[in-house]
């Protein structure tokens, strides 16, 4: 019996033996691939090395935005809640260098459920101090941050990026792809309690930093205008002020703002109104800004000549049962005080001389109805009407300002033809790209669209715009030792359908 029991226990321990030399077979030589790959998995680990993302400068080489390569620091709160001694450790060495108290960082791994921030974006010299700190459940994550030193004057230029770096507007998102570089890798071996004991630089890769660009902007008069804004904001109690400054003779966008504007590294916080760049997305119809686009092309197809003599009816006159009327009431103007004294009833009388066609073909060929094509995200056309579309009375309408509506890129790049020449300019901000040598990779330059009057009208204009400021409705904007001209312009606002007596748009 004896014997025989024995006999039974001999026969499972030998199968047992067998099984697990099986196992071991098994575990060695037929999965040895499968384990040794989860070993691998578990001691080599590739490391993103995140590239440095490109600078933005200015016209002048002033530095608009750059990344700051920072740390945060978490926990895997689940991991440290039942280990004490780890979760003091870890919450006395953190207050010895941020100088203040463990329970801070005690409190937020017992609350947490998951992992947890201790601090957000410390520097690089902070984390040096952290390289041979080592607890279970601690760790430490790459956290750059895009700086903009001058926050809100470059914000709708720029635009921003999000915590990852990632561009979401402006300069940011256009050229995101550019601007952010490749990522490389770093190929690291650990032991088996997870500390890094050597690194394979001959399989790592090394990241490629973002190109850099240089824009037309001038940090300065970007200041200037952005604070200008605001000034002429508050000083008129308006709602809101758009500003271009532009070179007419290249289309390089010097400055370019909007106010209200917005901080673009709390750009959460903004609202969509103040993220918007309305120099290019918002329309408006431009008022008495108009007149001098229309008076080029009446100049420079000979309808009319600068001295003639237009019956401005005292200020007041009807057209096809719609009533014009002047702020300032004149018997009678020359065709050069028409725009001079912003005569509403003499610009209608005046495009009445000229056929729909080409009064529409003039506007257009200035760029109105059309994109400007700047290197900016989210430009709008704005809306001119085509002859087949116009009523009795919208060539008349449109001479002044109204039924067209434009933006105030397009306004500003039309401008720039009356006076340059003649020349309708693609306006661009975009000046070089730097690659991350060093070296300009490209460079660009200023790009004529179309000749829309002559030489001979656009002198004409300079100069007579010129006496809008000396003797018109601009002299406020009168300086001395400085040649100044222009067109002033105010249009009402369209509000549920109406024309408001209370709500403006002044240029």
């Amino acid at each position: 019996m004896i014997n025989s029991r024995a006999l039974v226990i001999s026969f499972f321990v030998l199968v047992g033996f067998v099984g697990l030399v099986a196992k071991l077979f098994t575990v060695q030589i037929g999965a040895h691939s499968s384990y040794k790959a989860k070993a691998d998995k578990q001691q080599n680990k590739i490391h993103t090395v995140k590239a440095e993302r490109g600078i933005i400068y200015d016209r002048n080489s002033e530095i608009l935005a750059y990344t700051k390569d920072d740390v945060s620091l978490f926990a895997d709160a689940r991991m440290l809640k039942n280990k004490s001694k780890n979760k003091q450790k870890l919450a006395k060495e953190l207050a010895k260098i941020f100088k203040t108290n463990p329970n801070k960082y005690l409190s937020i791994i017992n609350k947490g459920k998951g992992n947890v921030c201790l601090e957000k974006k410390i520097s690089q010299d902070k984390a040096l101090l952290l390289e041979d700190f080592v607890v279970d459940g601690f760790y430490k994550v790459e956290d750059y941050t895009r700086v903009y030193p001058y926050k809100n004057y470059t914000a709708h230029i720029l635009g921003y990026v999000d915590r990852q770096c990632e561009g979401l507007s402006g300069i940011e998102k256009l050229y995101n792809e550019q601007l952010r570089g490749e990522n490389g890798e770093l190929h690291i071996e650990n032991n088996a309690i997870g500390k890094t004991v050597s690194i394979d630089y001959d399989n790592s890769v090394s990241p490629i930093s973002g190109k850099s660009f240089q824009l037309t902007i001038d940090k300065v008069y970007q200041k200037i205008l952005v604070n200008e804004l605001y000034e002429g904001v508050k000083n008129y109690k308006g709602k809101s002020g758009i500003g271009i400054i532009a070179n007419p003779k290249t289309g390089e966008i010097l400055a370019i703002a909007n106010v209200p504007d917005f901080d673009p590294t709390e750009y959460n916080t903004a609202s969509e109104f103040a993220k918007r760049n309305r120099a290019l997305t918002d329309t408006y119809e431009p008022g008495s800004t108009m007149k001098s686009i229309v008076l080029s092309i009446l100049l420079d197809n000979n309808i009319v000549d600068e001295t003639k003599v237009i019956n401005t009816e005292n200020g007041k006159y009807k057209i096809k049962g719609a009533w014009i009327r002047d702020t300032h009431k004149f018997e009678s103007l020359t065709v050069r005080e028409v725009l001079e004294q912003s005569s509403n009833i003499g610009m209608v009388k005046l495009s009445d001389k000229i056929d729909d066609n080409d009064f529409y073909k003039g506007i257009r060929d200035f760029g109105f109805g059309n994109l400007t094509s700047i290197d900016l995200i989210g430009e709008t056309r704005g809306n001119l009407k085509k002859p087949n579309q116009f009523s009795g009375i919208s060539k008349a309408f449109i001479s002044h300002g109204y039924e067209i509506s434009t933006t105030p890129i397009q306004m500003i790049m039309a401008y720039a033809a009356l006076i340059n020449g003649g020349n309708l300019l693609q306006p661009y901000i975009l000046k070089r790209i730097i690659n991350a040598k060093g070296e300009i990779e490209e460079e660009f330059d200023s790009k004529k669209i179309r000749q829309v009057i002559s030489e001979k009208t656009s002198a004409e204009m300079r100069d007579i715009m010129t006496g809008v400021v000396e003797k018109g409705t601009g002299s406020n904007a009168q300086q001395e030792h400085v040649y100044v001209g222009g067109k002033t312009g105010t249009a009402q606002k369209l509000i549920n359908g109406k024309y408001s007596s209370r709500d403006y748009n002044s240029s």
